[in-house]
């Protein structure tokens, strides 16, 4: 299991400045684009539907590939435009440039920049940056904090009060998830589609109370981890576990709802 790590032996001083360095390049390249009519392009890989992107995402994940090659060598990355170096390293770092690259092509500002970093397969440290705002989610073993503020998830004992977000619904990739995620839904008093990464950086801060998603990649996934978990909240596939192998995800701020979740997801 992928606990993230807050040994007192792990200095995770350095990699937040080189994180923030990264996202802070990232942004200076995506930031003049957004709503400038960009081109874009089908990465096709997406069993036929349109997978979308462009120079910017590109041009953002080569600045941040750059940042980690020249300051630690040795570090493995897995980036959503560039593949994968060094996978078996010590520490490897999950770049996705423009996580809702979808909502980026229409004008939509809930798209963010996602940076991860793992040691030894456990997550130490999560960004989602959104220029834009100039918003920055930051997780690690000193908490998370939206900007210099310190964020908490919410108390949420039962599905009945919680406010659920999903980004598609396309998402649900077979007739049994969307089926398990809709008994959840009827449960809930609010579900919202859309959202993209920022989904998850507002259950941090305690704004949304479960998020349930599909068909997502590593780089999708693993920012998310430790600004989740160091505010109070569980993320964990559908089965309850943390190797998010199958892309399935389920985070709630609390974990009463993480289980009542479960409870439906895990028979998938």
């Amino acid at each position: 299991m992928m606990n993230m790590a807050t040994e007192s032996d792990i200095n995770v001083d350095k990699f937040i400045i080189l994180a923030n360095e990264m996202a802070n390049a990232a942004g200076e390249v995506i930031a003049p684009l957004f709503r400038s009519n960009i081109e874009f392009s089908d990465k096709g890989d997406k069993d036929g539907r349109l997978s979308l992107v462009t120079e910017a995402d590109k041009n953002a994940e080569k600045v941040m590939r750059d940042l980690i090659s020249n300051r630690f060598p040795e570090h493995g990355i897995v980036g959503e435009e560039f593949g994968s170096v060094r996978k078996d390293a010590e520490f490897v770092w999950f770049l996705d440039p423009i996580d809702g690259t979808n909502s980026f092509l229409a004008g939509l500002p809930t798209w963010g920049t996602l940076i991860g970093l793992q040691k030894n397969g456990r997550p130490i440290l999560g960004i989602m940056n959104q220029p834009i705002f100039e918003e920055r989610f930051i997780g690690s073993q000193y908490g998370s904090f939206l900007g210099e503020k310190l964020i908490k998830t919410r108390e949420c004992k039962k599905l009945e009060n919680a406010n659920l977000s999903i980004t598609s619904l396309k998402m649900m990739a077979t007739n049994n998830q969307l089926s398990a995620f809709n008994k959840i839904e009827q449960r809930v008093y609010n579900t919202r589609v859309g959202g993209d990464c920022y989904n998850y950086a507002l259950l941090a801060a305690g704004c949304i109370d479960l998020v349930i998603e599909g068909e997502l990649s590593p780089w999708d996934i693993q920012a998310h981890i430790p600004i989740i978990r160091s505010a109070g909240g569980i993320i964990t596939d559908w089965k309850g576990n943390e190797n998010f192998s199958e892309g399935l995800v389920v985070a709630a701020g609390d974990k009463r709802i993480h289980q009542e979740a479960l409870n439906y997801l895990s028979k998938v």
